[in-house]
């Protein structure tokens, strides 16, 4: 499954956050694939990726320490399913 992710950050800026983002890629790679980061402005991220592990990504994002580093961050994420346009 195609997945836009929009990442907001009030606590960092999005150079801080690609450092957080990219030492989680061994993890990251247990549930998706084929990943793209994109920086929108100094505090926002769009991340495609193709999810083939949707359950486990959704155990990942409602860890406890997913939503510690939410808060310690200042994160929010909006998360969207791609489908193409026939």
């Amino acid at each position: 499954m195609n997945t836009l992710i929009i990442a907001k950050m009030s606590k960092v800026t999005f150079d801080e956050w690609k450092v957080k983002f990219d030492e989680d890629s061994e993890v990251q790679s247990k549930m998706m694939r084929n990943t793209r980061v994109g920086k929108v402005d100094d505090n926002t991220a769009m991340v495609f990726t193709e999810v083939f592990n949707p359950e486990m990504v959704q155990e990942f994002m409602n860890s406890d320490d997913f939503k510690k580093m939410e808060t310690n961050l200042g994160l929010s994420h909006e998360v969207y399913k791609v489908e193409k346009i026939s």
